[in-house]
């Protein structure tokens, strides 16, 4: 099929999906996205690239300790060498109660830019105690 002629619309949805394994019950202790414990949590289009428009992340339950999500892009290569990731952004994740009668929040982070054909986005969670159940991360994007 024919690249997009008109980049700025997406040719069809993508959406990335990390919630079956989550992020965040194993921390991480980097800041250049090469730890074990990171998980990829979005890969581009390996033709045509993609647009990211945001990151979902949502707690799998109760989660004792406040945390911080680092955000990378990696080039499509293996993401435990520093040169292929770069340092995106962070940001933090509350104490979240889990209840059956109470939603949890949403915490959206924007992102809204073109990612190149194979890249990736992987995402790392740090603490500083053991969280407990996680975060489920969905990134909604779409493929060129």
């Amino acid at each position: 099929m024919a690249a997009n002629s008109d980049p700025i619309f997406s040719k069809a949805g993508a959406i990335g999906l990390a919630g079956g394994t989550g992020i965040g019950t194993s921390l991480v202790t980097d800041y250049d996205g090469t730890g074990a414990n990171n998980v990829i949590v979005f890969t581009s289009d390996a033709t045509n690239g993609g647009f990211i428009q945001r990151l979902r992340l949502k707690a799998k339950g109760a989660n004792a300790t406040a945390a911080v999500a680092r955000v990378y892009i990696n080039n499509g290569s293996v993401n435990t060498s520093a040169a292929n990731n770069s340092f995106y952004g962070e940001i933090g994740l509350p104490i979240v109660a889990a209840s059956t009668t109470a939603s949890t929040p949403d915490v959206d982070y924007p992102m809204g830019f073109a990612i190149p054909a194979g890249y990736r986005i992987v995402i790392g969670v740090s603490s500083s105690g053991a969280l407990g159940t996680g975060w489920s991360v969905t990134t909604i994007a779409g493929a060129y």
